[in-house]
């Protein structure tokens, strides 16, 4: 079974890099929108078995399973990291691969995930951020994983965690997967080059 694995957190106190560019109530609403943008681009992917949607939030749950994800409801919220390796860790029994991204994504698209999780051949495929220094997919295909340990330098940081156990490593550069909206850099990067059917861009010209 290929699964996509979406771990989100509540909107309530996203985006905390943004806070030069835009008040609380701004960045959750930005934050709600993205993720809004990654669910619907999940619901058009051909390739995944299924989705698992893992949060603590009811206002993502409501999102999620209208469209028919598997929601798993986050007990204890210890940050990205300790969601990411706990999910992993329960679905790998029960899954051939599993592919987790990030759910600020607005560029993403289906077949980018679609490509991912038919075309990885190593243990570990890793798909960076657009700077190259985060980690914005991981893909594991069963057996083989890694205790993530998400943050600043977190791509580099597992590469040398898949050698270090012994796991050959692929990284794969996905345009839609590398792009995510955490600091005002990339906020203006995404306004002068939007994509314009998505959530985020009718959120953010709407709250300008």
């Amino acid at each position: 079974m290929k699964t996509v694995l979406l771990p989100v957190k509540d909107f309530a106190n996203a985006k905390q890099r943004l806070a030069s560019k835009l008040d609380p109530p701004a960045r959750a609403g930005l934050a709600r929108s993205m993720c809004l943008d990654v669910l619907n681009t999940l619901a058009r992917t051909r390739v995944p078995n299924r989705v698992v949607v893992f949060t603590a939030a009811d206002e993502v749950i409501q999102m999620a399973r209208p469209l028919g994800f598997d929601v798993v409801l986050e007990k204890a919220v210890d940050g990205h990291s300790a969601a990411v390796n706990h999910m992993v860790s329960e679905l790998l029994s029960s899954s051939s691969r599993i592919l987790s991204i990030a759910s600020d994504l607005p560029r993403l698209v289906p077949s980018e995930i679609d490509f991912v999780l038919d075309a990885a051949t190593e243990p570990i495929t890793l798909i960076p951020s657009r700077d190259w220094t985060g980690t914005n997919g991981a893909l594991f295909i069963s057996p083989a994983r890694i205790v993530m340990e998400y943050g600043e330098g977190s791509f580099r940081r597992h590469l040398s965690k898949a050698a270090a156990a012994g796991h050959r490593a692929d990284v794969m550069n996905l345009p839609g997967i590398a792009f995510d909206i955490d600091t005002p850099e990339d906020l203006d990067l995404f306004l002068d080059d939007p994509r314009r059917d998505s959530e985020t861009w009718r959120y953010l010209t709407n709250h300008q």
